[in-house]
């Protein structure tokens, strides 16, 4: 563990990750005003040299809608707590955790064809994502696998890393469902957009997804110790965000041999965002009540104030 004094990042810190990132120097201003408190609070524990190889491991949710910033806030804290302050860092994303397209039409034609398209609630191995965080928690021996998930091919990757997860200081799990929780029933009488009105007007996948919610993700998310959110100003700048991330994802794959049938263009990000549409709202609404820290952003992802237990008077 790096003294206090050595864990601020410098100038080579900042030049190497805006440069990976692929992020504005503008970013550097961002985090050290808003995200360098965060930081703070979660070495507090080790700041007088309290932990030990037996302290509990933080596991640390990062809450935000498709495009808002979550994976490069996860990929920040990674750096800067890896490799300033020293400590042992597993980021992990829901998204990695997606059932495998087989399972998925399986679910598709055993409950709902919705289930089909993967993102909400119910099409996530919940059940591995909690072992590994259990694992993590108990300290165990023993190595841990870590899946990925290819959304060029809509599918689990086959590469997959091993961690022991008794080395684990920190856990980083991003991902827009992270810490939601179940829509009241009342709620889901109601249709949200013309993808429930057309293929869910009996309510019969809406409300697999918000059981699926309340039942594993709700045990998985318990576990959480610290709950960040970045909140978006409303869900018609989802549309925009998420178009962003699959030009970016597309430019990664420029110069692949694999056909990437998966990979949408804008008509399919609208309608594969209507997937997303009712829990986003509803995590609008609720979660940054729940949050430990929350980040309110305008529609260009800029901090406009924060909220929460953690947020500076």
């Amino acid at each position: 563990m790096n003294d206090q004094t050595d864990r601020v990042p410098g100038d080579v810190f900042w030049r190497i990750f805006l440069e990976e990132e692929r992020l504005p120097s503008s970013y550097r201003e961002t985090a050290e005003v808003w995200f360098k408190p965060l930081v703070q609070f979660i070495l507090q524990p080790y700041n007088k040299q309290a932990a030990t190889p037996a302290s509990s491991p933080q596991i640390i949710g990062i809450h935000g809608c498709q495009g808002s910033g979550k994976s490069t806030l996860a990929a920040l804290l990674e750096a800067w707590l890896g490799g300033i302050a020293d400590l042992n860092v597993l980021r992990l994303s829901i998204d990695d955790f997606y059932l495998t397209k087989h399972q998925r039409r399986s679910l598709a034609e055993s409950i709902h064809p919705l289930f089909a398209t993967r993102g909400v609630p119910g099409t996530h191995d919940i059940a591995l994502l909690e072992k590994i965080l259990r694992a993590v928690i108990a300290r165990s021996t023993e190595e841990i696998a870590i899946p990925r998930f290819d959304k060029a091919r809509d599918d689990r990757a086959s590469l997959e890393k091993s961690v022991v997860a008794r080395d684990i200081d920190v856990v980083l799990l991003e991902g827009w469902c992270v810490g939601l929780p179940p829509e009241p029933e009342h709620r889901l009488e109601h249709v949200i957009n013309d993808l429930e009105l057309e293929q869910d007007p009996q309510a019969i996948w809406r409300r697999e997804v918000n059981k699926a919610l309340a039942g594993g993700y709700t045990a998985a998310f318990d576990l959480l110790t610290t709950l960040v959110v970045l909140k978006a100003p409303h869900f018609d700048t989802v549309v925009d965000w998420r178009w962003e991330q699959e030009q970016k994802l597309s430019g990664r794959q420029q110069g692949s041999s694999r056909i990437n049938d998966a990979l949408m263009d804008r008509e399919g990000v609208e309608r594969f965002v209507r997937f997303f549409q009712r829990l986003t709202a509803w995590g609008l609404e609720v979660m940054p009540d729940r949050a430990d820290l929350c980040f309110h952003l305008d529609q260009n992802r800029q901090i406009k104030f924060n909220s929460g237990p953690w947020a500076g008077g």
